[in-house]
């Protein structure tokens, strides 16, 4: 049995979610073979992946980061959005007629595309069965108005946008409609998502709410060991993660800036609090804070953390929920707007969650968190992470869609397979 993997190229979320699925597919069907066409973040998921008997294709060729540059302009039209960021990154026909060449050589079973947009597409034009993982009801664009966006700096051409969101919905309904699977992290909420494609799918059956699809969450390690390892000594912990994918580059250094006041602004506090700054790439800090430009594994780190303040991607939400750490969700500007609706939804789902904070109402959100952590979840861990990881359930319904697929196929029967549903 074979099943390729295509995490979306945008940001690290998307290929560390793949590399748990691909972990515990793994495990329950250990003679699969798995193939993952990885487009960024070469060089530190690679080694991963091939760690995890995964053969890897680099489909880029140049090594990709979003996170370290601007994605947009301030102006929105149909040429400096479609043309020049949309279709590049998401829609993009090379990258359509790349997958589909490999899916040819592959001949896979199943496709499963974390919200690799050019990667589906490919699979619903050729017929090849495939599953949708996603943390996205329906494209950024079709969940976010005209009026949230000019309120985020943008200059927009409204007609554009009506007409752009219009074709991205459909293509979105087609991937949906075409899929055998489609598997979301995101718990539904009404307001937000009535009348997506994923939530029709969910009434359909099709469509299934799993939980957080993440990596195994790991038995506490020695607090002084992990301590050390990263230069901290015994006193209270903040850790500051900035986002994989960035808009604007003001945006990402403003989010910075914020994290670092706020860290002064509680030292008169608690003297001995500590700030490490997952920032990406090199940063100018004050010289007590720990700079780390990326943490491949931070679990040990936010088993230490006091609190967490992130940008709201929703792969960082997942897992935080499942660890139970107290976390303030940091949106550095409404122009950030791909996080936009995940910043609504988790205040709605009962997170802190701030657009723009000022240093006093940062600090005065987080200094109630500063040695107050405590083991039970709350209702807004809850509602992201019921059950804790749900990769196990996510896994299995991947391998039953495979199989069924496989069968249909005409194919001999997988052999050494651990036998098994997700449902």
């Amino acid at each position: 049995m074979r099943i390729v993997l295509a995490p979306a190229p945008t940001g690290s979320g998307h290929n560390m979610r793949t590399l748990a699925l691909t972990r515990e597919l793994r495990r329950k069907v250990p003679d699969a073979e798995l193939t993952v066409l990885l487009g960024s973040l070469q060089s530190t998921f690679g080694p991963l992946f091939e760690e995890a008997g995964v053969k890897v294709i680099d489909v880029a060729g140049d090594h990709v980061d979003h996170a370290t540059h601007s994605n947009l302009t301030r102006d929105l039209s149909w040429t400096t959005y479609v043309k020049e960021y949309l279709a590049p990154a998401f829609v993009n026909g090379e990258r359509m007629l790349g997958y589909l060449s490999h899916y040819q050589d592959l001949e896979p079973d199943l496709v499963v595309s974390d919200y690799n947009i050019s990667a589906s597409m490919a699979a619903a034009f050729a017929g090849i069965p495939h599953a949708l993982v996603t943390e996205r009801y329906d494209f950024t664009l079709c969940q976010i108005d005209d009026q949230t966006l000019e309120a985020g700096g943008f200059r927009i051409n409204r007609e554009d946008l009506r007409r752009g969101r219009n074709a991205l919905h459909a293509v979105f309904e087609q991937i949906v409609t075409t899929a055998e699977l489609v598997l979301t992290d995101k718990p539904y909420v009404p307001e937000l998502d009535e009348g997506t494609a994923v939530a029709r799918a969910m009434r359909e059956g099709k469509a299934v709410f799993t939980g957080p699809m993440i990596r195994d969450i790991p038995g506490r390690r020695d607090s002084a060991t992990v301590r050390a390892s990263l230069g901290l000594g015994p006193g209270p912990v903040m850790v500051g993660s900035v986002g994989g994918t960035t808009m604007f580059q003001e945006n990402k250094q403003q989010v910075i800036e914020s994290y670092i006041h706020a860290h002064q602004r509680l030292k008169q506090h608690h003297p001995d609090l500590q700030l490490v700054l997952l920032g990406r790439e090199r940063v100018e800090a004050p010289d007590d804070v720990v700079v780390l430009t990326y943490l491949p594994d931070w679990m040990p780190l936010l088993q230490e953390a006091d609190v967490l303040l992130s940008a709201p991607g929703w792969i960082t939400v997942t897992e935080v929920a499942a660890l139970r750490v107290p976390t303030v969700f940091v949106l550095s500007s409404l122009g950030e707007y791909h996080e936009v609706e995940a910043s609504d939804r988790l205040g709605r789902l009962g997170f802190p969650s701030l657009v723009a904070p000022s240093t006093e109402e940062l600090a005065s959100v987080v200094k109630p968190l500063i040695g107050s952590r405590v083991a039970e979840p709350t209702p807004a861990h809850l509602a992201v992470a019921p059950n804790g990881s749900g990769t196990t359930k996510a896994a299995g319904l991947l391998a039953d869609a495979a199989r069924a697929a496989h069968a249909r196929l005409g194919r001999p029967a997988p052999v050494g397979t651990t036998e098994g549903t997700g449902r």
